[in-house]
């Protein structure tokens, strides 16, 4: 992808939901060990983790106010979602999009997207932190500085309300978040015979005395 222009970062609206879907689904297609633990045949993947997607956003996310986009030329290119400190959907909510979700992922999956949750829980720090749980480009506009401006607006956000920000990840992408500060501080494993994935936290500023 020719690029110019570094990307424009903003939050998302209800009206980016069907970009943000295809620039996640397209960046988690293959390669990913949460991805491929959740839909573990590539095909039904393609078919079913739009879907899942789109209900994690609209009824997530979104009300969470956690969303960004990444544009270029006006058009998106990347996205960004987390869960942000203290953040809790309401029950309401959560009882719309439970069958929302088992009907978009099926029953195997929806298990499995299950013991995702649960390790995430598992490994959120006790300090204020957001927990980055999606952070993604479509195929043309990786290593172009996507990720990084969504990032830098997220820690600019956490940094500025005190808190840490984390996640996990693959083997493969520990390097990439140690040069932003992030600090590998552990592992994780998704379910009982799922992926082991590193646990990195990015430390909230001291604030100097006096």
């Amino acid at each position: 992808m020719v690029q110019s222009d570094p990307p424009v970062v903003r939050r998302a609206t209800e009206a980016d939901i069907e970009d943000m879907v295809r620039v996640l689904a397209l960046a988690f297609e293959s390669d990913d060990p949460i991805e491929d633990y959740v839909f573990p045949d590539p095909a039904v993947r393609r078919r079913r983790a739009p879907g899942m997607l789109r209900v994690l956003i609209k009824h997530r996310y979104l009300p969470a106010d956690a969303a960004l986009v990444a544009e270029v030329d006006d058009r998106i290119v990347g996205a960004s979602l987390w869960i942000p400190d203290g953040y809790r959907n309401p029950a309401w909510r959560e009882a719309i999009s439970g069958p929302q979700l088992l009907w978009a992922m099926g029953v195997g999956a929806t298990r499995r997207g299950i013991e995702v949750d649960a390790a995430i829980a598992r490994t959120a720090p006790a300090e204020p932190h957001n927990y980055l749980v999606y952070l993604g480009a479509e195929p043309q506009a990786q290593r172009a500085g996507v990720g990084r401006a969504l990032l830098a607006r997220l820690t600019a956000e956490s940094d500025a309300d005190g808190r840490a920000l984390c996640g996990i990840c693959k083997d493969e992408n520990v390097a990439y978040y140690e040069t932003i500060n992030f600090e590998q501080v552990g592992r994780t494993r998704i379910g009982s015979s799922g992926p082991d994935l590193n646990f990195l936290l990015r430390p909230p500023p001291r604030v100097s005395a006096g």
